[in-house]
């Protein structure tokens, strides 16, 4: 997938969403959770280790520099949140290995929350910013997390512009799609250079575990992935229109 593209598809039953054009930074910062990380994946530097059980970890305050490190951008990542970095040292052999399990097979059995740490989240991701899996405990904050997310990508890309955000309403609309797989195209982004007015395409794709798929899919303009509709932004506002 191109960075200059977002996806999203949501699997609400079991508290699934998967994204691409989502960095793990973006992502930190859209769940503004002050908590430390169970991290693995790579040899990763920053981080320190539990004496009692090797596992690596980063503390609240490391996890903004953490994330923006070249090891997250060039390596596979997996996190947890946990209660605290001492909690580590108090589990037992059994409540080792279902982390283990958790951060190497990235699924739960039976959960991805496990209650020995106490944890909101698990992340994994093969390549920083391509494709992403999260499991959420707190489905409901999803159309927050989207929001920050849209936004980031939205500055990120219409550099030096600062439109506003999106309203709830069209939030609210790109949150009943999710299930169907939201694909916004940043990347063919249309401006008009009388009225100011900035188009941004949003399609129907489906669920994808592959992004390298989704990407061939989409340049090759295959059926399935449907032109749903555009965010426009006119007279300092934006609408969502349909197609």
């Amino acid at each position: 997938m191109s960075s200059s593209m977002l996806y999203f598809y949501e699997d609400a039953e079991n508290h699934r969403l998967t994204m691409s054009g989502v960095t793990f930074s973006d992502f930190m910062i859209a769940l503004d959770l002050k908590r430390p990380l169970l991290v693995s994946g790579a040899d990763f530097k920053a981080v320190k280790q539990s004496f009692r059980t090797s596992l690596n970890y980063v503390e609240a305050h490391e996890i903004e520099q953490f994330s923006a490190s070249n090891d997250v951008v060039r390596h596979p990542l997996n996190a947890i949140d946990i209660r605290s970095s001492h909690s580590l040292d108090t589990l037992t052999d059994p409540e080792v290995a279902e982390l283990l399990f958790l951060m190497h097979m990235k699924r739960g059995m039976p959960s991805p929350f496990a209650s020995s740490v106490e944890n909101e989240f698990a992340y994994f991701s093969e390549h920083d910013g391509f494709q992403a899996t999260v499991y959420l405990k707190d489905w409901s904050r999803i159309e927050q997390i989207l929001s920050v997310l849209i936004q980031r990508k939205i500055r990120h890309e219409l550099r030096g512009l600062s439109p506003r955000p999106l309203t709830a309403e069209i939030l609210i609309h790109i949150r009943q799609l999710l299930s169907e797989g939201v694909l916004i195209d940043f990347a063919n982004i249309k401006r008009s250079v009388f009225t100011r007015q900035l188009s941004i395409p949003l399609y129907i794709a489906g669920r994808y575990e592959d992004m390298a798929v989704l990407k061939e899919d989409f340049e090759s303009e295959k059926e399935s992935i449907i032109a749903r509709g555009e965010f426009v932004h006119r007279k300092k506002s934006w609408d969502f229109e349909v197609r």
